[in-house]
């Protein structure tokens, strides 16, 4: 890259893209507005992040409480099991009867 080229990088900061469907452009606007204060380049540079995989899709969170939920009820029904399972009854003498 030359200097010029370098320059003129430097100096250009608008970016247009043309033949957006209107109601893609207007959804683009407003996510730019309420999420990033109407930085648009900041909005596309997440898009692009999402979409190549360098961003999430921000369900991690809840994939992992559901993970620790689920480990939470297999725990919980392994115990259920073995409180189930008859105790062997003792005499006093301490020898296990049979039922």
């Amino acid at each position: 890259m030359d200097e010029a080229e370098r320059i003129r990088d430097r100096i250009v900061t608008g970016f247009a893209i043309n033949r957006i469907p209107k109601k893609e452009r207007e959804w683009f606007i407003k996510f730019a507005e309420d999420e990033y204060c109407d930085d648009r380049g900041f909005a596309l540079k997440h898009l692009i992040n999402f979409y190549t995989g360098n961003l999430s899709a921000g369900m991690e969170h809840l994939e992992s409480a559901i993970n620790e939920l689920a480990n939470e009820i297999e725990t919980l029904k392994q115990q259920k099991k073995h409180d189930e399972e008859p105790k062997p009854r003792k005499g006093l003498d301490g020898k296990v009867m049979k039922r």
